[in-house]
């Protein structure tokens, strides 16, 4: 009975032992550093502009600052442009690899080496609402922010991590050929 209860101890002690074990390799273990550099944004281009639509365009590296390998899983842009601050248009966006442009609005997911970077271009559609044209739409057009979010999965656990960009409305306007009259 005695022996018993010293393999119930011994038992429980390993247990209490292997989780330390692992909550200490957990807690050391390396993952990726992937981040999208805003500072290094390239300035905005207008890439379309029609009386219904206009859109627009810049890249940002992503880049793996470590020595771990990232999956990205997905990346997408979230404008901010709510109808009670400007309800004249609305906003949509995509990002895709410069490598590989897309026409579905799908990131597909793949793994991003140590030590390296990806150049994304992050494409934002203006639509023009209430019978307006656009070109009136962008000379009121005020300034936007816009969130870039970046999923993926390093040696720890999923994650999602969220960039901010500010697009000025009145360079926006300044790119469709019309002065900002704000």
């Amino acid at each position: 009975e005695k022996s018993m209860i010293n393999v119930i101890l011994l038992l429980l002690g390993l247990c209490v032992l292997g989780a330390l074990v692992m909550i200490v390799y957990a807690a050391l273990k390396p993952t990726d550093d992937t981040k999208v550099v805003m500072d290094e944004k390239t300035p905005l281009q207008l890439e379309e502009l029609d009386s219904q639509h206009a859109v627009y365009s810049f890249t940002v590296p992503l880049r793996n600052n470590s020595q771990e390998c990232a999956a990205v899983t997905d990346c997408f842009v979230r404008p901010y442009l709510p109808q009670e601050q400007f309800p004249d248009a609305v906003c949509t966006g995509d990002v895709e690899k410069d490598d590989r442009r897309r026409k579905d609005h799908y990131f597909e997911a793949l793994v991003l080496k140590e030590w390296s970077e990806w150049k994304l271009i992050v494409t934002l559609r203006l639509e023009a609402r209430n019978g307006k044209d656009m070109r009136e739409v962008l000379s009121r057009m005020v300034d936007m922010d816009a969130a870039i979010y970046v999923t993926g999965v390093g040696r720890k656990a999923h994650y999602v991590r969220k960039y901010f960009v500010t697009l000025y409305g009145a360079e926006m306007a300044k790119l469709a050929g019309g002065a900002y009259r704000g």
